[in-house]
């Protein structure tokens, strides 16, 4: 038996729900590709399929005409969808919600259901969902191709944010930094360990001398910094721009006085 339900996004699912993988569709109806794919997988791992399709911009235009065409738009796709899922005995749901898909996605994947992973529509951003979803995300790119309709199908996973995989040339050139600042550093400490008495005693003379160890430091510092970080970038290990960038806005905030007027009263 394949249920189809319409449920308001906030109403709690049903307990013992199977596990599903779910598919948000933007606007009311679901492209022919990401409908296959969504099937071929759900019958492969023996999942249900919730279908979530999503109205983006519920306040543009006239709302109450909109929202009704989102609901026939969704209703009839709906039951197309249902009816090809039962074709391959696979269980099927669909909700309708409004809103952003980034906001959607974990509400109903915190609502009770047992999502194993998400499918997107290709019209939605995978980076802003997979942010928030606690479960895998996959975005469905539609390119177009040759093929029997004429078009190419791939599906991209979002990584973790501040690992996201990078491009062979920039790949190749940390490498090469890697090496140049590896080799860097061990001439560099070679240097050192074979010269201790000549520098020493240069740094003994005083005056302008006493700046040599300083610098000796700081190039140090310098070669095996940029080695370090050389190194990391090379195995695509990247720190997270979005927490550098609170971290900063932190920093900046905690270092601002407050300038305002303020009363006093003496007596």
């Amino acid at each position: 038996m394949h249920a189809d339900t319409a449920r308001p996004l906030g109403e709690k699912a049903p307990a013992a729900r199977p596990h599903q993988v779910l598919v948000v569709v933007r606007g009311g109806v679901a492209g022919q590709a990401l409908v296959d794919y969504a099937l071929g997988v759900a019958e492969r791992l023996g999942l249900g399929v919730l279908a979530a399709y999503v109205d983006t911009q519920p306040r543009y235009g006239d709302r109450l005409s909109r929202r009704e065409r989102f609901a026939v738009g969704a209703s009839g796709d709906a039951a197309s969808f249902r009816d090809k899922a039962g074709r391959r005995g696979i269980g099927f749901e669909h909700v309708t919600a409004c809103g952003k898909a980034c906001e959607v996605v974990p509400a109903i994947v915190h609502g009770g259901r047992r999502i194993d992973f998400v499918v997107l529509d290709p019209a939605i951003g995978i980076e802003d969902v997979a942010r928030r979803s606690s479960v895998p995300v996959f975005g469905l790119d539609v390119a177009g191709g040759t093929g029997a309709r004429g078009r190419s199908r791939r599906i991209v996973q979002q990584r973790t944010p501040g690992r996201l995989t990078m491009s062979e040339t920039t790949r190749k050139r940390n490498v090469v930094r890697t090496i140049v600042f590896g080799a860097a550093a061990v001439a560099l400490y070679a240097a050192v360990f074979t010269n201790t008495d000549f520098i020493t005693n240069l740094s003994a003379k005083g005056g302008v001398y006493a700046v040599v160890p300083v610098l000796t430091v700081f190039l140090f510092s310098y070669i095996h910094g940029s080695f370090t970080g050389a190194f990391w970038s090379a195995l695509g290990i990247e720190a997270s721009k979005g927490t550098a960038a609170r971290k900063q806005a932190t920093a900046g905030a905690a270092k601002r006085k407050d300038s305002r007027a303020t009363a006093q009263v003496n007596v």
